[in-house]
């Protein structure tokens, strides 16, 4: 029996570029031992994570040049569906340097900007991958926005996939986390630092970031989750509660990248399946460790996160 359809939705996709180094020496000359080019961003995460637990998903995002093309065989070599809206602008290149203490530093470029032909393209074609097939399934758009795209650019698509009867699951940042947040997505995910931006002040305590995801839900989401790397996540399953915190066994990490959207992929596929309660929030965290020892951000497998399930401690908070 074929697994749930889970479309994954970013404007800004990326190759990422994995450099093993012993140290990075700034200012200096620094050479790799080792490097790797892998289609990523944030939603071919979500993808990978989703076709790891046996959903069928669909990446969908801005592709352009030989970087994009490369981006689109891999995803495909994989098993994944690919919906390219093609751009004159290159696909962005992104950085992720690991040193021998397994430190790891991020260079993202922005995104070159979509003409306006392209953004109407992305669009009208999401709406009618919405009307045709995509109706009733999860929908999670995930990612920044290019430069020049305007932050209420996630927000069309959102009201797209609601009149299709999709549920929509949110993973973005800045100016764009706010309008999307706010147009009444049944998910919102953050890391504690989005949270932060998004709330305007720091959320340092357990008793701070479970009353940060209840505010996210009063301020329009269906529910709302808050990731803190090493220390799990806090969700707040719905408008009304329960409230849940999430924490992972210790692990030798190889890298973190990438974990949050695993986290994210177990959530939307525990929504199409019909999952809940303390057994989805065990299967999103379970997905996220699993990503900590992944090969490669996002590739996580099955097995790993089987195992990881009795693992993960679930308590439910009273805040």
């Amino acid at each position: 029996m074929p697994g749930p359809t889970i479309v994954c939705v970013s404007a800004n996709p990326a190759m990422d570029r994995r450099l093993r180094m012993e140290s990075l020496a700034v200012g200096e000359i620094n050479r790799a031992q080792s490097a790797q080019g892998l289609a990523g961003g944030k939603a071919a995460h979500v993808a990978m994570a989703t076709l790891a637990l046996e959903a069928e998903p669909v990446w969908v995002g801005f592709l352009g040049g030989a970087i994009g093309q490369e981006c689109a065989r891999q995803m495909q070599a994989l098993g994944i569906r690919v919906l390219a809206i093609p751009t004159l602008a290159g696909t962005r290149v992104n950085l992720e340097i690991i040193d021998a203490t397994g430190r790891v530093t991020e260079i993202l470029e922005p995104g070159a900007e979509p003409t306006p032909l392209e953004r109407e393209e992305f669009l009208q074609r999401c709406a009618a991958g919405l009307r045709d097939e995509w109706q009733r399934t999860v929908v999670v758009i995930s990612g920044s926005l290019p430069v020049g795209v305007a932050s209420d650019f996630y927000v069309a698509l959102i009201a797209a996939a609601r009149m299709a009867g999709a549920r929509v699951f949110v993973d973005t940042s800045g100016e764009a986390l706010r309008a999307s947040s706010n147009a009444h997505p049944d998910f919102v995910k953050v890391n504690r630092a989005e949270g932060e931006t998004l709330l305007g002040r720091p959320l340092a305590t357990i008793e701070e970031i479970a009353r940060a995801a209840r505010e996210i839900v009063t301020r329009g989401a269906g529910s709302a989750a808050i990731t803190l790397g090493r220390a799990g996540l806090v969700w707040m399953e719905h408008k009304v509660g329960p409230l849940w915190k999430a924490t992972p066994p210790p692990m030798n990490v190889i890298s973190a990248v990438g974990s949050g959207d695993a986290t994210l992929g177990g959530f939307a596929y525990s929504a199409a399946q019909g999952i809940a309660g303390e057994q989805a929030l065990r299967l999103a965290a379970a997905c996220g460790a699993a990503n900590c020892v992944a090969s490669a951000p996002g590739r996580i497998e099955l097995a790993t996160v089987r195992a990881l399930l009795p693992q993960i401690e679930i308590e439910r908070l009273t805040f």
